[in-house]
């Protein structure tokens, strides 16, 4: 059932009627397709990896790290409201809602690499429907979603035919269920209005924290960024500031506790330095 141009009321009620494909079934892709699934939407998670494919179709969860995906995932997939496949065209043309939450990266030079994400742009449009929406998850430079409208357009269709909007996914691994569904609000920015009170009314169904829907896609893009260039430029400075701290004979952690006292204060505490595979790129998703 297409959802742009309902009411979020409407789209809460009609979910059962729903089919989303997901594509990218990593360490949140997974987990997002199983919550949509147990909230009744029909749900086709699309992955390059045929392993990962046939192992969600036999109900096996492959993100290991997640609590409680095992059971999400075998009890969708036995329920039928859960399959996996590699044909992104075939998935598109059977969902309404279409989510891309592919890797995004950098390499140690700062170069994006967003080839993934124009990838699947380019298998959705093959079975893009006047009505869908597709909705960006991966972390990005802003500006990128709307990049896709032209590979989007190739489907015969116009912008307005079809919805476009970014919400980011805004999860750790471990706790991927649970900040999915409620850990922190999800931020929603969309092509146009009809498209952002679809994508509000989709994501308070699966959300009780709700949503805060900012004024452009460009913006919410910003919010997911912003929010890694902090916490890797805090890190960084707490290290500066523990480094000078040695030199001078001083305790880091009890200069930091103590500052932390005035409310305005929020030193991170010192530690190994930025790692993983999100805080590192995000400031490359600006400077670049």
């Amino acid at each position: 059932m297409k959802l742009l141009g309902l009411k979020r009321d409407e789209v809460k009620k009609v979910l059962h009627k729903v089919t989303i494909a997901v594509y990218g079934l990593g360490k949140m892709g997974l987990p997002l397709a199983a919550v949509f699934a147990d909230h009744g939407a029909r749900v086709i998670g699309v992955d390059i990896n045929e392993r990962v494919v046939e192992m969600i179709n036999n109900g096996e969860n492959h993100v290991k790290e997640e609590p409680d995906l095992d059971e999400l995932v075998r009890k969708n997939v036995e329920a039928g409201r859960l399959k996996a496949t590699t044909d992104g065209v075939f998935a598109a043309k059977q969902a309404d809602v279409m989510i891309i939450i592919v890797p995004t990266l950098a390499d140690k030079r700062g170069n994006l690499k967003l080839e993934a994400v124009y990838d699947v742009a380019e298998k959705i449009a093959q079975g893009l429907e006047k009505g869908d929406i597709v909705i960006t998850e991966a972390t990005m430079p802003p500006g990128t979603t709307e990049s896709l409208i032209p590979l989007l357009e190739k489907s015969g269709l116009m912008l307005g035919e079809f919805g476009l909007a970014h919400a980011p996914e805004r999860t750790m691994t471990g706790t991927a269920i649970r900040d999915i569904t409620g850990q922190y609000p999800k931020i929603v920015g969309a092509s146009d209005e009809k498209t952002l009170e679809a994508v509000i009314g989709l994501y308070e169904t699966i959300n009780s924290k709700g949503v805060i829907p900012v004024s452009s896609i460009k913006a919410a893009e910003a919010v997911k960024v912003f929010e890694g260039v902090y916490r890797d430029v805090n890190i960084a400075l707490a290290n500066e500031l523990a480094l000078w701290c040695e030199e001078q004979g001083l305790d880091a952690l009890e200069i930091f506790k103590a500052a932390n006292t005035q409310p305005y204060c929020h030193l991170h505490m010192p530690g190994a330095g930025v790692g993983g595979h999100c805080i590192p790129v995000y400031p490359w998703f600006v400077i670049n």
